[in-house]
């Protein structure tokens, strides 16, 4: 009987069928192997970071190098698979309170990817994403926006890249646009 069920026309349209349905199931996905060969690491970092400056230090798990003139510091921990852009802005004792406003609202509307942030009492323009899945794209942007960000600094409040509507500030500097010369 199992012989007879087996070789049936019907079962084997549905064993078909199911191997079919079955096909699309891991259409796209990547094994283990692919998906850790894919990830982001500190070196591809240096790799796409040094195409944008001809003066790139290493120190322990700290990128320095300029972009528009603007210094800038790759940090990262693999462990925690975290890294950050930034560049040092001002003290935040030099800083009038009604900037600290201006700046949450510049978050909100024209800074975008990039932030104002706080840390050890220096305001920064930081970029913040999990180190192993940023991609070529997103760390270029990184760049130019951490960079748009600090020269914007007083001004405009912009990263450069697009603003969300409802951003009453004039815009008073023109953000940093990619030349396409290390790209």
């Amino acid at each position: 009987m199992l012989i007879s069920l087996l070789s049936s026309h019907k079962f084997k349209k549905l064993v078909s069928l199911f191997i079919f349905m079955l096909s699309f199931q891991f259409v796209g996905q990547l094994t283990a192997e692919e998906e850790k060969e894919n990830k982001t690491t500190p070196e591809y970092l240096h790799y796409v970071i040094s195409q944008y400056s001809d003066n790139v230090e290493i120190s322990n798990n700290v990128i320095s190098f300029q972009y528009a003139g603007v210094p800038l510091f790759c940090v990262w921990d693999a462990n925690a698979d975290r890294m950050r852009m930034l560049t040092p802005i001002a003290k935040v004792e030099d800083l009038e309170p009604e900037l600290l406003i201006t700046l949450l609202k510049a978050n909100y509307h024209t800074v975008l990817d990039a932030r104002y942030a706080i840390g050890n009492d220096v305001l920064y323009s930081a970029f913040i994403h999990p180190l192993s899945s940023i991609t070529k794209d997103e760390l270029e942007s990184a760049i130019r926006q951490v960079a748009n960000t600090a020269l914007t600094f007083g001004t405009s409040f912009t990263s450069g890249e697009l603003s969300f509507p409802g951003n009453n500030e004039d815009s008073e500097t023109e953000p940093v646009e990619d030349n396409g010369e290390s790209m």
